[in-house]
């Protein structure tokens, strides 16, 4: 992402601009869409570590989140990107597949948009039809390399099973989830 930081500096004139200065704006966003572009869909978060790692920042303190939230509203505006839950992607965009962790990228369940997850819950249910809930929930965990379900997963993941559920790409019963016809 500095190579992106880099090129739209220069494209622009602005060379080194610091990500807090107001005349950032376009720079920031550039940096936000190449994230969007590349690994969408994407959570905030992941946004907000990739832009600032491409200034060098440790952190990101509110002062900096707030200039990368100013650059996605302006990417959102512009219709460059979209939000599909609290995630951002590109317009149009549908996700289909969902990465699995390596030794450089472990994600936690709040940097894995619910598309993706949902993506695999879908899966996991038409390899299985008939699966019960628990196992499920295990299997999605596996999936991202989460070794043990901590509340934050759980939640997460239920109310995915539940959001499909009611969209009707599940159906449950007492035998399990099945995929609704057609889905």
């Amino acid at each position: 992402m500095t190579e992106a930081r880099v090129r739209s500096s220069n494209q622009r004139g602005l060379w080194d601009l610091e990500l807090q200065d107001p005349a950032a704006l376009e720079v920031v966003a550039d940096v936000a869409l190449c994230v969007v572009e590349v690994e969408g869909p994407v959570e905030k978060e992941v946004i907000y570590t990739r832009v600032r790692l491409a200034w060098g920042f440790g952190r990101a303190g509110q002062v900096v989140r707030d200039r990368i939230d100013r650059a996605l509203r302006h990417l959102l505006r512009q219709g460059k990107a979209v939000k599909v839950g609290t995630a951002y992607d590109r317009p149009g965009h549908e996700a289909e597949f969902a990465r699995t962790p390596t030794e450089r990228c472990a994600r936690r369940v709040a940097e894995v948009p619910a598309a993706e997850r949902q993506l695999v819950l879908r899966n996991v249910v038409g390899e299985g039809p008939g699966v019960q809930r628990e196992d499920l929930l295990r299997e999605a965990a596996r999936f991202f390399g989460w070794a043990r379900l901590g509340a934050d997963i759980r939640d997460a993941l239920t109310g995915d099973i539940d959001a499909l559920i009611s969209a009707g790409d599940l159906i449950e019963s007492g035998g399990g989830l099945m995929p609704a016809e057609g889905a």
